[in-house]
């Protein structure tokens, strides 16, 4: 889980700040960061060094009913989230954590979530409804070429929507010429 800053101020954004802060909203559904320019905050009380992220941490909201989860790649040894987040850190030597990002945010994951979730105002999930959420953990190798398809099928997805605008502005074009010349 992620920290737990008590006070007020305790998350304040302050641009002098000595630690980040990631936030649910830095997440899009996909797994990837709006942008990696997290909140500064200057904690009002000490932080173990257990509660920063380290590279290869992943990071599932448990509040609200978004169902994404990142991989943290980060360097910067200064960043936390709250605890609106679990953190999980993976086995490398069992699966990646691209790999157990991406089981997150699966259909299968969705529905298991959805029937778990409690409370009306903000639904909320337990640890141990994470913990019995099946997944499937083939080889290091297989789970190495199965992120590389979808990053690859998330690429074409970007460029196919692309060449739809580029399509539609170079018809929208090719009209206004043809109109003007009639």
């Amino acid at each position: 889980m992620g920290a737990t800053l008590r006070g007020r101020d305790a998350t304040r954004p302050d641009p002098n700040g000595s630690c980040r802060m990631i936030q649910i909203g830095d997440l899009n559904d996909d797994g990837s960061f709006r942008n990696r320019d997290f909140v500064r905050i200057e904690p009002n009380e000490s932080i173990d060094d257990s509660m920063f992220l380290r590279p290869g941490d992943v990071l599932f909201p448990n509040r609200g009913t978004r169902n994404t989860a990142a991989t943290f790649n980060e360097e910067d040894p200064r960043i936390l989230v709250g605890a609106q987040f679990f953190v999980l850190h993976p086995d490398r030597n069992r699966i990646l954590p691209e790999f157990l990002a991406w089981s997150l945010r699966t259909s299968e994951a969705v529905r298991h979530f959805s029937t778990r979730r409690k409370g009306t105002l903000v639904p909320t999930l337990r640890r141990i409804d994470l913990e019995e959420l099946p997944v499937a953990v083939p080889s290091l190798a297989v789970q190495g070429k199965l992120i590389a398809l979808y990053c690859l099928s998330r690429e074409a997805s970007v460029l196919e929507s692309r060449l739809s605008t580029l399509r539609a502005i170079h018809l929208e074009h090719s009209l206004l010429k043809a109109a003007k010349r009639i």
